[in-house]
């Protein structure tokens, strides 16, 4: 039924609870998993912001890039890790490392590759603070053409 199934993780143990489910999923459909983690390039956008002068504003923009640089190795260390495990459950695993807003770079690959179902946790914000944060669930599932199977944060 399903042969690319997609898992957005974001390194917390909250995302991690569709792994379960997701795994179940592709062995009783011989499918494969590909795991995705988003990684923002807010600080690099920041960076430089600031009115400084030229030489500290190139410096701010050093220092966001290496942050968001290494974010991207400790994405990559954290899917790989991942991944291996669901490989050993004889699972065909491919991980992406994406960068800039969840939500969008999540529904981007599904269309982008063929995802047939995306298989993800909700962290349950409420009030203001899925009001400021938003819901990158909630964005995903309006947005995206494939199935979303949401696995609740409790």
């Amino acid at each position: 039924m399903f042969k690319r199934i997609l898992v957005p993780l974001d390194g917390s143990e909250l995302a991690e609870k569709a792994l379960p489910l997701a795994q179940s999923i592709a062995q009783s459909s011989n499918a494969a998993i590909r795991l995705v983690q988003v990684v923002s390039r807010l600080p690099e956008l920041e960076a430089g912001r600031t009115g400084s002068s030229i030489q500290v504003a190139e410096l701010e923009r050093d220092a966001a890039r290496q942050l968001v640089e290494g974010r991207i190795t400790r994405g990559k260390e954290y899917v790989g890790r991942v991944g291996a495990q669901l490989e050993r459950a004889g699972i065909e695993v491919t991980t992406a490392i994406l960068e800039g807003g969840a939500a969008e770079n999540i529904v981007n690959y599904t269309r982008k590759h063929g995802i047939d179902l995306v298989v993800m946790s909700t962290h349950g914000y409420s009030g203001l603070k899925r009001l400021f944060l938003g819901s990158v669930t909630d964005r995903v599932i309006r947005s995206c053409e494939a199935p979303v199977l949401v696995v609740p944060c409790s």
